[in-house]
C-alpha cells in the first residue's frame, strides 16, 4: 500500500515527544562532542572492568542497573573488540607518472559511530586510500559532527535540523565549496546525509546540491578497484547487506566488490534487517537475536574466509549472531591488496 513505515514511526515519535524532550535533544546535539568523549570513556571503562573482573562483569553490572533504571543500556560483548589506537595519517604518495600529476582528492567523513566505536575503520580507510594513491582530507575539527541519524530516527526534529545544517555548513568548507566528493564509512549514515535536504535552510540547500556524497561501497567500486591490483583474492566470503544498501540501490556495486576480491562472494538468501537500527541491541537484545536468527543459521552452514558489512553496529549484531567477526568492506579491499 506504499506506506513508508520508517517515516510513519518517526512521525509518531515526534508527536509523542514533549517540548522538554525536544529541547533536551537539541541541547545534546549542540554539545555532541561531549557525548563522543563520554561514549569513548564509557567503553574504555567497561573494557577495563571486564579485564579485571571477567568477561561477563559488564553484562551483569548493566543488567543490574537496568533493573533499577529501565532506560539504561546493556553491555554488548562486541564492545570488548573495540580498539583505540593513534591514527597515523599517511603522507600522500608521490605521482608515478605524468597522468597522476593531479591526484583525485576526497574528504573523508569518519562517522560518529566509527569515531566512538574504535578507530580500526579510520586506519583501514586511510590504508586503502594510500594504496590507491588518493589524497584524503580528514578535517581536524570533525569531532562533534554527525549525519543526524540518531536524532532523526528518534523523532527529535529540532535536534536533527540543527545537526544536519551544522554538518552541511562544515562540509561546504571542507570540500572547498563542493569541489571535493565526501566519503562516509557507514552506509546508513550516507543515506541519512543524502536525504537531509528537506531539513536544511534555503542557503544550505543550495550548498547541498553542489556537493557529492559517496558511501564506502561507492568509493571502493567506482574509484578504488581500478587503481588497486588484487593480489590475494580470497576463496569464499560472505556479506551482510545493511538495509540502506537496498534503499540506495548499491547491491550491484557490493557484488562488484565481492567478485573482484573473492572467487565466491556470497549474499545469503535470507539476508535481511539485523534489527540493530543503531542501538537496539543495547536496549532490546531479544530484537536483534530474533531478527538475525534465519540469516545467521544460513551463514553458519558454511565456512568463510571473511565476514563483511558496511555499518559498524550492524557488524556487531551479525558478529553476535553468527559467532564470527564481521568487519567493514574496507577491511576486505585492504586484505586482498598490497
Amino acid at each position: 500500500v506504499d506506506i513508508n513505515t520508517g517515516e510513519l514511526v518517526k512521525r509518531l515519535r515526534r508527536e509523542n515527544h514533549s517540548p522538554t524532550s525536544q529541547k533536551n535533544a537539541l541541547r545534546i546535539a549542540k554539545n555532541f562532542h561531549l557525548i563522543e568523549n563520554m561514549a569513548i570513556g564509557g567503553i574504555k571503562i567497561g573494557k577495563a572492568v571486564n579485564t579485571l573482573f571477567g568477561k561477563k562483569a559488564m553484562k551483569t553490572l548493566t543488567s543490574s542497573l537496568r533493573s533499577i533504571y529501565s532506560e539504561f543500556p546493556l553491555w554488548n560483548g562486541q564492545l570488548d573488540r573495540v580498539e583505540y589506537q593513534k591514527i597515523k595519517y599517511p603522507t600522500p604518495p608521490a605521482p608515478q607518472s605524468n597522468s597522476e600529476s593531479h591526484l583525485t582528492n576526497f574528504v573523508y567523513f569518519p562517522t560518529c559511530i566509527s569515531r566512538m566505536m574504535g578507530k580500526d575503520t579510520l586506519s583501514t580507510f586511510l590504508s586503502v586510500a594510500h594504496k590507491a594513491r588518493f589524497n584524503i582530507l580528514i578535517p581536524n575539527d570533525i569531532q562533534g559532527h554527525c549525519c543526524g541519524q540518531a536524532f532523526s530516527s528518534k523523532g527529535f526534529a529540532e535536534a536533527y535540523q540543527f545537526t544536519a545544517n551544522k554538518t552541511i555548513e562544515s562540509l561546504w568548507k571542507w570540500t572547498k565549496q563542493g569541489e571535493l566528493p565526501v566519503v562516509l564509512d557507514v552506509t546508513s549514515c550516507t543515506h541519512t546525509l543524502q536525504q537531509s535536504k528537506n531539513y536544511l535552510t534555503e542557503e544550505n540547500k543550495v550548498k547541498f546540491d553542489k556537493m557529492k556524497f559517496l558511501d564506502s561501497i561507492d568509493f571502493i567500486a567506482d574509484y578504488v578497484l581500478e587503481r588497486i591490483p588484487i593480489q590475494k583474492q580470497k576463496e569464499r566470503i560472505v556479506f551482510h547487506p545493511v538495509c540502506s544498501v537496498y534503499k540506495m540501490n548499491l547491491m550491484k556495486k557490493l557484488e562488484k566488490i565481492g567478485n573482484a576480491c573473492a572467487k565466491n562472494a556470497v549474499i545469503p538468501q535470507f539476508a535481511g534487517c539485523c534489527g540493530m537500527a543503531g542501538d537496539r541491541s543495547f536496549f532490546v537484545p531479544e530484537l536483534t537475536k530474533s531478527a538475525t536468527k534465519t540469516e545467521a543459521a544460513e551463514v553458519k552452514l558454511s565456512d568463510y574466509q571473511g565476514y563483511y558489512s558496511s555499518a559498524k553496529t550492524c557488524e556487531m549484531a551479525m558478529s553476535e549472531a553468527v559467532g564470527k567477526n564481521y568487519v567493514s568492506i574496507l577491511n576486505l579491499i585492504d586484505e586482498v591488496s598490497e
